[in-house]
């Protein structure tokens, strides 16, 4: 006999498996299926501070017709302390994302993104501290030229969300 699961573990979704064939995501029924959504998270390539989960907008993503999430979640994110210091936190808010879609009907794909290795590398994903563990000083990656990075390039360069890159790049 099966024991009952305890009250604190989140029920089991039903989750929808897609494979690839000749560049199209298909269906558990063979069919080709269409994925109608967006990203969500661009402004999660920095790690710290979080989006919100406001039902206003699940609502209004449902409105457009999506039914699909691509949610960006970097390492840095989730163990930007140190090695095994895990941001619990931040965990119950990817949880709560994930929840808000599925009580508006969509699904989630979480993206464990990266690219270039780290913010301090010129890109994002991993923390800090994994370029420390290999004997590398990222304070130092200006004046070496190493890298050229927001954080410390010096110029005085504003903070943008990804989408208001976007719309600039059409102005």
């Amino acid at each position: 006999m099966s024991q009952p699961k305890p009250a604190s573990e989140p029920e089991a979704r039903e989750v929808t498996h897609l494979s690839m064939e000749d560049g199209h995501f298909i269906g558990q029924h063979g069919r080709v299926a269409l994925l109608r959504g967006v990203n969500l998270g661009g402004s999660s390539k920095l790690p710290f501070g979080y989006g919100h989960t406001d039902d206003q907008d699940m609502s209004t993503l449902q409105r457009w017709g999506l039914t699909f999430l691509r949610f960006i979640v970097t390492w840095e994110a989730i163990e930007h302390a140190g090695l095994g210091q895990i941001d619990h936190e931040y965990l119950q808010y990817i949880r709560a994302v994930v929840d808000k879609a599925a009580e508006s009907n969509m699904q989630v794909y979480i993206d464990p993104h990266q690219d270039v290795w780290s913010r301090w590398t010129g890109g994002d994903g991993a923390p800090m501290w994994t370029l420390e563990c290999i004997g590398l000083e990222p304070r130092n990656f200006e004046a070496t030229k190493a890298a050229l990075c927001l954080e410390t390039c010096g110029l005085p360069l504003e903070r943008l969300t990804t989408s208001r890159h976007y719309l600039l790049s059409f102005h």
